[in-house]
């Protein structure tokens, strides 16, 4: 759901898009190993937020693997909010899952502008069907991650990092720090964007993974692996 708008333009265009975000682990490490086992050879990472977490331990794990790099609404900076998480746990775990995601995580996620009544219902749809034991191990894997900075001026393949101008969960300037230590990397800000901006804002989202994607990817140092694409 987080992906539908891409999913269908990607797809149209003839890339071959998988949705890779049912793995359960603790941390960002177990979940990047996971996909690994199970992802193509060679593709493009995509994530938005955590899933640009995700992405770039990816990128930290298997470089050779990984053709292009996509990172949306996301920090590489280590968990600044670990007080406010705990809370969220103690709160989920009394059996307050549907309160946090409306009263704390939905009001922050969209531009006033973007607050439709489907965006808000797509957001709380997908809380609730992952439900409280993959909010508590996600929250518990972002509070214990560490930074990503220094890994960020080495990656080598065509990068695409993506700011919502109004993003309050993951501000601009994480976004101009992650882009002007990523070489050559493509920056772009959306306007009247807040924290989904591929439900936000998703025709300018499909255009700028699509010119992502028609960059060659970067060279390997391996032989024989196939050219694919993650979504």
């Amino acid at each position: 759901r987080l992906f539908g708008p891409q999913d269908l333009a990607l797809s149209d265009a003839g890339y071959d898009c998988r949705h890779l975000g049912e793995y359960r682990g603790l941390s960002l490490e177990a979940l990047a190993s996971q996909i690994l086992k199970r992802a193509p050879l060679r593709f493009a990472a995509v994530g938005l937020s955590m899933g640009g977490l995700i992405a770039m331990e990816l990128y930290k794990q298997a470089p050779d693997r990984i053709s292009h790099l996509a990172l949306l609404n996301t920090t590489a900076r280590a968990d600044a909010a670990k007080d406010a998480r705990k809370a969220q746990l103690r709160r989920v775990a009394a059996g307050q899952l549907d309160l946090v995601l409306r009263d704390e995580l939905k009001p922050q996620y969209l531009h006033p502008a973007n607050r439709t009544s489907e965006r808000l219902q797509v957001l709380e749809e997908m809380g609730y069907s992952l439900g409280e034991h993959v909010f508590c191990s996600q929250t518990l894997a972002l509070a214990t991650r560490g930074s990503y900075l220094p890994l960020l001026n080495k990656i080598a393949c065509p990068t695409l990092v993506i700011a919502g101008e109004d993003d309050t969960v993951c501000p601009g300037d994480r976004h101009e720090e992650i882009a002007a230590k990523i070489p050559h990397s493509d920056f772009r800000v959306l306007k009247t964007c807040g924290h989904i901006s591929t439900l936000e804002r998703p025709d300018e989202v499909n255009r700028a993974l699509i010119d992502l994607l028609d960059q060659p990817g970067a060279r390997l140092t391996k032989t024989g692996t196939a050219n694919l694409r993650l979504v």
